[in-house]
């Protein structure tokens, strides 16, 4: 159904070690009708991710149009030759994913022949619910942003071949300065808590000069001390809440969202832990031989000191009866068998009964 050049294909797909896989990319398409933003799901269908960011980190969508319009239907683009039948000179293996659906306009799928593994450069957009293509072509991604503009593309006035009387064009096709690596826990489903205690939530967004702004939200709320990919919150009200995460660079901003149902007893609204560990904090930062943790008690207390992983995996743990006032803690970067951690973003907690504060420590080679 969808035209595309049958070249032969090249078996084998070299891709650039700068991309991560099993990430979430955004991309942004420049149009001579306007522009709009499309998630690139490189973390669900890595081939056919990675294939598409290559090409376009390698400028080959720039100057192209949408050769191909149906309303109602989808827009496609990617054929260099404007003619339906281009590519790039190979063609990919076909990556069908149970999470991924045509199930509403601004779906982002690879073109291919009636032939399996014939997709290449070439790919569409659908205009509307399409769910008859699903299990057939590459889902990929989903535009999130200028839907409108999209929408007006899949409207422009068209020849009996399809193709538009007036060429829409695509100015340039950009990936942005965003990666998000992992989101913990998943956040298509329902989080349970049965008690009081903390709860890890956690965005790895970055890009690379480091300059992500992370907010955090627990029903609205912004919550001011909460900046980084590691969030704890207490939750003290019975009942439903969400949890809200946007991660912001200069290029782009992205909302994470999760429902949560605090499943404790009616009667804990009315408990309110009183902050025991204060003015925390972790120097030198970032560090290559060693690091140390500073807080202050309000009184002797047994604390609990963790560190965690970005995927908030325990890496070592202690247990101390710390004193009154200040108290601090040492840690050489290594784990609780003694081996050198790699270099990364590591979070340092400290923890009592019904306390804890958390930092982030940055370990260099």
């Amino acid at each position: 159904m969808f035209r595309k050049n049958t070249i032969p294909a090249l078996l084998i797909i070299a891709f650039t070690l700068s991309i991560p896989l099993h990430s979430l990319h955004f991309a942004r398409w420049y149009t001579t009708m306007g522009n709009f933003t499309a998630t690139l799901r490189d973390e669900i269908v890595p081939i056919t991710a990675n294939n598409f960011i290559d090409l376009t980190n390698d400028g080959f969508y720039d100057g192209l149009h949408f050769h191909r319009v149906v309303e109602g239907f989808v827009i496609q683009d990617g054929c260099p030759l404007g003619t339906g039948f281009g590519g790039p000179g190979y063609t990919i293996q076909d990556e069908f994913s149970p999470l991924l659906h045509h199930d509403s306009a601004g779906v982002l799928a690879m073109a291919r022949t009636s032939a399996p593994n014939s997709a290449g450069s070439q790919y569409y957009i659908t205009l509307a619910p399409t769910p008859h293509l699903d299990g057939n072509y590459a889902i990929f991604g989903k535009v999130f942003e200028g839907l409108d503009v999209v929408m007006a593309i899949g409207s422009v006035e068209v020849d009996n071949n399809d193709h538009p009387i007036t060429n829409v064009y695509i100015d340039s096709l950009r990936i942005l300065d965003l990666a998000i690596y992992s989101v913990t826990p998943n956040p298509d489903t329902l989080v349970q808590i049965a008690d009081g205690s903390p709860r890890t939530f956690v965005v790895e967004a970055f890009n690379d000069d480091m300059s992500v702004q992370i907010s955090w939200f627990i029903d609205d709320v912004l919550q001011p001390q909460a900046t980084d990919i590691m969030f704890e919150p207490v939750f003290l009200s019975f009942g439903m809440h969400t949890v809200k995460c946007i991660t912001t660079t200069a290029q782009v901003s992205w909302t994470t969202l999760w429902q949560v149902e605090f499943q404790g007893l009616a009667n804990d609204d009315a408990f309110l832990p009183t902050q025991q560990i204060l003015n925390m904090k972790v120097y030198p930062n970032p560090f290559r031989h060693g690091t140390r943790l500073e807080f202050n008690l309000t009184k002797s207390l047994p604390v609990e000191i963790n560190v965690l992983d970005l995927k908030g995996r325990l890496v070592t743990k202690q247990y101390q009866q710390s004193k009154t006032g200040l108290n601090d803690w040492e840690w050489d970067g290594k784990d609780e068998q003694g081996q050198m951690l790699p270099t990364g973003v590591y979070f340092i907690k400290a923890k009592t009964a019904s306390s804890q504060s958390v930092r982030k420590a940055v370990l260099l080679k």
